[in-house]
C-alpha cells in the first residue's frame, strides 16, 4: 500500500488539486456559467453508476460463476451492465433524473 501512495495516489491528488485551485476543473470555477450541463453530468453519473452496479451485483449473484474464458454468464452481465449505463446516460441527457434537469438563464430553481 505504501508503494501505491507514493507512486500513484499522492501524484494524482497533487495533480488534481492543483487543477481545482487554478479553477481547471467542473464545478470549481469563478463563474456558475455552464453548470446546469455539468451538473446534469455529475449527477447523471451518479445515478447511472449506482443504478448499473446495483443491477450488476444482482445478475453477478444470480448467474453462475463460470470458468471458461468466454462465457455466456460473462457476456451477459457484461451486456447487461452496459446497456443500464446507456439506459442511464440517455435518461440524464432527457434531464428525468432527480437532479439532471438543466439550469436555464432566468429560470428559478428550488431544491428539486
Amino acid at each position: 500500500m505504501k508503494q501505491i501512495y507514493g507512486l500513484v495516489y499522492f501524484p494524482l491528488c497533487a495533480i488534481i488539486l492543483f487543477l481545482g485551485a487554478c479553477g481547471w476543473l467542473p464545478r470549481v470555477g469563478i463563474s456558475t456559467r455552464g453548470e446546469g450541463h455539468e451538473r446534469r453530468y455529475f449527477y447523471g453519473t451518479v445515478w447511472a453508476v449506482t443504478v448499473a452496479q446495483t443491477v450488476l451485483l444482482i445478475f453477478w449473484k444470480t448467474l453462475p460463476h463460470t470458468s471458461v474464458p468466454v462465457a455466456t454468464a460473462n457476456w451477459i452481465k457484461l451486456t447487461v451492465y452496459i446497456a443500464v449505463l446507456l439506459f442511464m446516460a440517455y435518461l440524464a441527457y432527457r434531464g428525468k433524473l432527480h437532479r439532471t434537469r438543466p439550469i436555464l438563464p432566468g429560470d428559478t430553481m428550488v431544491a428539486d
